[in-house]
């Protein structure tokens, strides 16, 4: 039996997480220049001056190299967005965290776009990738708690919204106006976004920024209501 020397895995694994790393960074690059589609086996090999087959060492498809740009993607917002979380009155936190969401989305327009959009209708996300996100909703969700009482209606939408925040470990206590107003929130921030980056707004001679603080105090406003 062939001894490994002393050393030699732990080299291994370093270089191996290097090579990832690289990988990772290569794809990105690929991504920011055009869209997830530019990723492939062969882009991927140019960049980082690899075979094919060496690459294949490392993910077994082009499509898990995507899900792998996936999962980091969405960690990364993931963790701005509870960063912003931290620190300040809830309806400070509120504001920076939806603040930075559309910064990171801006600074990173088409990684946006394959996260949301880019990849086959029906490509499920990486579940590593969705735990990451969402962290960043369950932030949210504790911020916009803290502004809320505990009322809900009995409107089929609250029964969804709990069931949904129960498969996602939402901590308990988590109001159900929060949970609404969470999702609502979302879905708008991430339609003023998708169209600021498409350039709507500014062929409408329209501030997203003036929209998004629209959005904020509406929310804000929502969360105070009796």
């Amino acid at each position: 039996m062939v001894k490994t020397p002393d050393g030699e895995g732990p080299r291994r694994e370093r270089l191996r997480a290097r090579t990832l790393e690289e990988i990772k960074e290569c794809g990105f690059a690929l991504v920011d220049d055009g869209g997830v589609s530019a990723v492939t086996i062969a882009a991927l090999g140019k960049a980082m001056g690899m075979t094919p087959p060496s690459l294949y060492r490392y993910h077994a498809s082009r499509d898990a190299v995507v899900d792998a740009l996936v999962a980091a993607a969405y960690t990364d917002l993931g963790l701005v967005v509870e960063k912003a979380a931290v620190g300040g009155s809830p309806e400070k936190r509120l504001d920076r965290l939806v603040r930075e969401y559309r910064r990171w989305a801006l600074e990173h327009p088409r990684r946006y776009a394959m996260l949301f959009g880019d990849r086959a209708p029906g490509t499920p996300d990486p579940a590593d990738g969705v735990v990451a996100f969402n962290r960043g909703m369950q932030a949210l969700l504790a911020v916009l708690s803290e502004m809320t009482d505990s009322v809900g209606g009995n409107d089929p939408l609250d029964s969804e919204l709990q069931r949904w925040s129960e498969a996602i470990d939402v901590p308990a206590g988590v109001t159900p106006r929060a949970l609404r107003l969470g999702v609502q929130l979302w879905y708008r921030m991430h339609g003023l976004v998708s169209l600021e980056i498409a350039g709507a707004f500014a062929n409408m001679g329209l501030d997203a920024e003036h929209l998004l603080t629209s959005e904020i105090r509406e929310t804000v406003a929502a969360a105070d209501a009796d």
